[in-house]
């Protein structure tokens, strides 16, 4: 039986370094929310979405859920987002940034892991993430620069983000995101063995 693996947390949390690792430790198959975003429909923007409707099924990935779907029920498959081969291994860790509440891909997930990384270390991986090796002038549509992201987060977005803690609540693990990633998986390991979330 295949047992789903989720790890969500806020942008920034650390969530693909933990997936991957898991995936290596567990050898396990990994699968990764963002691949999606191409072929797949998102509100446009974050904001308007927090300030009206909040409801986490707007992110429609159908494709996801499939594999997902799939994965689940021990059927292999070619990723329709990267082409990559999909073995329906024991567990598969799935970078779940929406956890259980989108409801679509989150009724699949077995045991949910939620990286409480406080808000300061999650914003700083973010903006070394986006510019490290760019010069911090560079702009770009994505990217427009380092203080304007910065004021565009203290002034807009950081209630956006904040928001992304309210998926904790319905985790089976809450899992300090400023520890080291060894012992992050350790962590993990330790409460999948716990629970009986294995295959």
């Amino acid at each position: 039986m295949v047992q789903i693996i989720g790890v969500s947390g806020v942008s920034g949390a650390g969530k693909t370094a933990i997936t991957k690792k898991l995936g290596t430790a567990l050898q396990a198959t990994t699968v990764f929310w963002d691949e999606y975003d191409a072929i797949s429909q998102a509100p446009k923007d974050y904001v308007e979405w927090y300030k009206t409707t909040r409801d986490y099924n707007e992110w429609k990935y159908e494709a996801l859920e499939k594999v997902l779907q799939m994965l689940k029920s021990g059927k292999s498959l070619i990723c329709p987002a990267t082409k990559r081969m999909l073995i329906a291994t024991p567990y598969v860790i799935f970078d779940a940034p929406l956890g259980y509440n989108h409801k679509a891909t989150g009724k699949y997930i077995d045991f949910l892991v939620f990286l409480d990384t406080p808000l300061d270390i999650a914003l700083a991986r973010r903006l070394l993430r986006d510019y490290k090796g760019k010069p911090i002038s560079e702009r770009d549509e994505e990217h427009p620069g380092v203080l304007e992201d910065l004021q565009h987060y203290v002034e807009i977005a950081r209630p956006v983000f904040l928001a992304s803690y309210d998926i904790k609540k319905n985790c089976n693990l809450v899992l300090d995101g400023s520890l080291d990633l060894d012992n992050q998986v350790k962590t993990v390991l330790k409460a999948i063995s716990e629970k009986g979330a294995g295959p």
